[in-house]
């Protein structure tokens, strides 16, 4: 967090604020009701998505896998991240004002803890990705490496590390935030330090470059082993899906697609802050709304695309979904209907 007398090179958070007041329009009416409109489409389908994912997954024991239980924690995680979705919205539906000190400044560390925690869970979903990607690989090119202890040990032990890492990734953002308030807008934002622009270049490697590296690398390996040497009969096949390799390289190919289209523009945020000429940012700040909303909007979609690409894709995921659907949630809905005729 930083005070009134913060520089990031030669340019207080001062100048930065008034260039932002200056430079940044007043959302028309027409963008911010589509944006709120979209953002809510994304929280309902993203609820819907990762409810049914969590859902079929504790009832259905023949789904407890390895790799299910990454798809749980993903879901797990996706979940929260969509009521976080909610907070955000509030600067796009609230309007800055003046208040006391000690509110702005309670406000001020209300939104950095959110921002943080937002991070660490979108971290989590990133390493839970590339942890799956990586179970999916070893499952396939070398099985008996996973048979030497209980999986719900190893894959326990496996998601508390993510998560300590998410977090970790997540904690030193906490100074390089500011709350940055002009007349149209009140939002957390990064104060690009020398500490602020080092910390997001090596994030952007971290977070973004190597994970994408890693899926690609083994989504190709996998691809190539189902083509290879298709296996049948697999218990745990990729992403539970029948040994068709059509549909195993339309998947691979889906998964690495929509990690870019999700986090390419957080990405591009990051190297902004990391090798943008702040001497002069009069671009990033003209640019800057539509910039942050496309980031938020792409950020936020990932929780509608991984239930969809990573389980109800899959043709076991959906049987079981049905199977619930017929004797669990009908069923139910049928015997109250019965009760309340009886009645």
């Amino acid at each position: 967090m930083f005070n009134e007398t913060s520089f990031f090179y030669d340019i207080e958070i001062n100048e930065w604020v008034e260039l932002l007041a200056r430079d940044v329009k007043e959302r028309p009416e027409w963008v911010r009701l589509t944006f709120v409109a979209l953002m809510l489409a994304v929280f309902a389908a993203g609820l819907v998505g990762n409810l049914l994912t969590c859902a079929v997954i504790y009832c259905d024991k023949t789904m407890h896998t390895a790799t299910n239980y990454y798809l749980f924690n993903l879901a797990i995680s996706d979940l929260i991240l969509a009521f976080a979705i909610l907070l955000e919205l509030r600067s796009y539906t609230t309007v800055a004002a003046d208040h006391s000190f000690e509110y702005e400044y309670i406000e001020n560390l209300i939104c950095i803890i959110q921002m943080v925690i937002t991070v660490a869970l979108m971290n989590n979903g990133i390493l839970n990705l590339t942890v799956l990607a990586i179970e999916r690989y070893i499952a396939i090119w070398h099985p008996l490496l996973l048979n030497r202890r209980p999986i719900w040990r190893r894959v326990t032990k496996v998601i508390a590390c993510i998560w300590i890492v998410a977090i970790l990734e997540a904690l030193p953002e906490i100074w390089t935030l500011a709350f940055i308030k002009t007349n149209t807008l009140a939002v957390c934002f990064t104060v690009p330090t020398t500490f602020a622009r080092i910390l997001n270049g090596v994030l952007a490697l971290v977070t973004f470059v190597i994970p994408l590296g890693i899926m690609v690398f083994v989504y190709s390996m996998i691809a190539f082993k189902v083509n290879v040497t298709p296996r049948k009969n697999s218990r745990d096949k990729i992403f539970n899906q029948r040994d068709n390799k059509s549909r195993v390289h339309k998947l691979v190919a889906a998964v690495t697609v929509s990690f870019l289209v999700c986090w390419v523009p957080f990405f591009a945020l990051r190297l902004v802050i990391f090798a943008y000429n702040m001497h002069h940012p009069s671009w990033f700040s003209q640019n800057w709304d539509l910039f942050m909303m496309v980031i938020s909007f792409n950020s936020w979609f990932s929780i509608v695309l991984n239930p969809i690409l990573c389980s109800l894709m899959s043709t076991k995921f959906r049987k079981a979904l049905k199977v619930i659907w017929a004797t669990k949630i009908r069923k139910t809905r049928e015997v109250t209907l019965r009760t309340r005729a009886t009645v």
